[in-house]
């Protein structure tokens, strides 16, 4: 009789087959495989029962085991570091190509702000200081050349005429060509600027409003003879441009 129970039957539900008279060993193995579950069925040999192979002391412990699940209790393990066989390189970031052109810009701008106060202040001449008679559009002389000025002496009440020179471009006349009393010491004056020169210059003739135009004829006839007339290429009046 215990010989006989050796032997089971096997009841595969998926299949729906059955296999009488099984070793036991033979079952222990199945369910090894994997070719039993337990919700399949077996039971002794000859019996009418069938029992689950999950409720089955005797087979239980065959069956794969499924994951333990995690207990509040439990702690979790630290994970150690992971040595690569590569060390990583940082990617050096691309140097901007472009210049700055800001600060270039501000001393740019500065240079030319002082070049044109330059220039302005320079190309006027004694026009500047003296109050020339009011153009509507006003030829402003040269820029590289002379300038003569004709005004009255401030300090003097009867109005006394006083001649300077001057070359475009500098901020001021020389000390020994500013308040020339004589129309001859001043056409002197202007014979020694212009022997200095190179080439024929412009000359700009910078008059008060109030100067008859008589003088101003009598000293362009004198710029228009020799040896003035070789040194000169041209004759100007300065006036001042008006305001609109």
């Amino acid at each position: 009789m215990a010989e006989k129970r050796r032997f089971l039957d096997v009841w595969i539900v998926d299949a729906n087959s059955v296999y009488k008279e099984v070793p036991f060993t033979v079952v222990i193995d199945w369910i090894q495989q994997g070719r039993l579950l337990e919700n399949d069925m077996t039971r002794p040999s000859g019996t009418k029962d069938w029992m689950p192979l999950g409720q089955s002391a005797s087979f239980k412990p065959y069956l794969p085991q499924g994951p333990t699940p995690t207990e509040a209790g439990d702690q979790a393990e630290a994970l150690e570091p992971v040595e690569l066989d590569f060390q990583y390189k940082k990617v050096p970031q691309e140097e901007d190509d472009e210049v700055d052109m800001i600060p270039l810009i501000d001393v740019s701008m500065v240079l030319l702000v002082f070049f044109i106060i330059t220039a302005s202040a320079g190309g006027q001449g004694a026009s500047a200081l003296i109050p020339t008679p009011m153009a509507a559009h006003a030829p402003i002389g040269n820029t590289s050349g002379v300038w003569i000025g004709i005004n009255f002496d401030d300090k003097d009440p009867s109005k006394k005429i006083v001649y300077s020179l001057g070359e475009d471009g500098k901020q001021s006349p020389d000390p020994a060509d500013q308040k020339i009393d004589t129309k001859s010491a001043m056409l002197d004056r202007l014979d020694a600027m212009l022997a200095k020169k190179t080439a024929p210059v412009e000359v700009t003739i910078n008059a008060n409003k109030e100067i008859k135009d008589g003088l101003i004829v009598e000293i362009t006839s004198d710029l228009s003879k020799d040896p003035r007339r070789k040194k000169i290429s041209a004759k100007f009046t300065g006036v001042t441009e008006k305001v609109q």
